[in-house]
């Protein structure tokens, strides 16, 4: 197999990782919600978007743990630096998402007869795939980069 070739297939095989762990990601975040749903049916989208907030964070928590020790496995560092710009990539998912989120709830509460699961759960599968794009993009050039970005001293 020729070098190009073996490294389209590494950059699949660690898209496919990444999006196996999306789907377990999605499955947190979108429990997650439907439980406090179910525990607590509201129709205030504030209420929705603190809901929303603590299912991403649950599924930020579920990404860090599989992308680092599966997706990412070598180039994971567990060094401060690598840590702190999961943690940005992750509050950065978190404002991404939850901003789709809150965006697309309301109107769907407040235009369509959907049930608030329905509402809930379609601005829900809209801001995660958003996200996540943006999160594998983030984590594979950034977080988990082979290159390292070194400061130029004076």
């Amino acid at each position: 197999m020729n070098f190009k070739r073996a490294r389209l297939l590494s950059k699949g095989i660690r898209f496919s990782k990444f999006s196996l762990v999306g789907v377990s990601n999605a499955t947190v975040d979108v429990g997650a919600l439907n439980l406090m749903l179910a525990l607590d049916p509201t129709r205030v989208p504030l209420k929705l978007a603190l809901f929303n907030g603590v299912a991403i964070f649950l599924a930020n928590s579920n990404s860090y743990l599989w992308n680092t020790l599966w997706t990412f496995r070598d180039r994971a560092r567990h060094d401060l630096r690598q840590n702190a710009l999961f943690f940005l990539q992750a509050l950065f998912n978190v404002g991404v998402g939850s901003s789709l989120f809150v965006l697309l709830v309301h109107p769907l509460l407040a235009y369509t007869s959907l049930s608030t699961y329905a509402a809930g759960n379609v601005a829900k599968a809209v801001s995660i795939v958003t996200a996540s794009l943006i999160s594998f993009l983030a984590m594979r050039h950034l977080v988990f980069s082979r290159k390292r970005r070194f400061r130029r001293r004076l």
